[in-house]
């Protein structure tokens, strides 16, 4: 190789920091890379290779998911556009049993305790009262 090829071919100091896409780029093709270039809108860097293929590597290590709260926000919306995977037919249904099986819970509880307490023993009152704690 000559010096007149070596000065052709020099390449330009850098400037800031190494993106992670280009880190990813040279790793995969190496001196075949002819150009690079920022995609900002995509996030990502894009390679002209010596070919005149073009590759491409994101930026990004892990894709950026929506926070919890965006994801609930997004999942009421679509419950109250009728759009979700569970109707609010379904849902108002699920209430109503929910409403009810609580119902049943508190009488059958408030009527174990009073019995209990009717019945004068304390030692029945304790059982009643500390049974579910264990």
């Amino acid at each position: 190789m000559s010096l007149i090829q070596n000065q052709q071919h020099t390449r330009r100091i850098r400037r800031g920091r190494m993106r992670l896409g280009e880190d990813i780029l040279l790793a995969r093709h190496g001196d075949n890379i002819e150009s690079l270039r920022l995609d900002r809108r995509a996030d990502r860097m894009v390679a002209t290779l010596r070919d005149g293929s073009t590759d491409c590597a994101s930026n990004a290590i892990l894709a950026s998911a929506p926070s919890p709260v965006a994801r609930l926000g997004a999942q009421l919306q679509a419950v109250r556009e009728d759009t979700a995977s569970v109707s609010r037919a379904e849902i108002r249904t699920l209430v109503k049993f929910s409403a009810v099986w609580l119902v049943i819970s508190l009488v059958l509880t408030v009527g174990m305790v009073w019995a209990a307490a009717a019945s004068g023993s304390p030692a029945l009152l304790t059982q009643s009262v500390g049974y579910p704690a264990f």
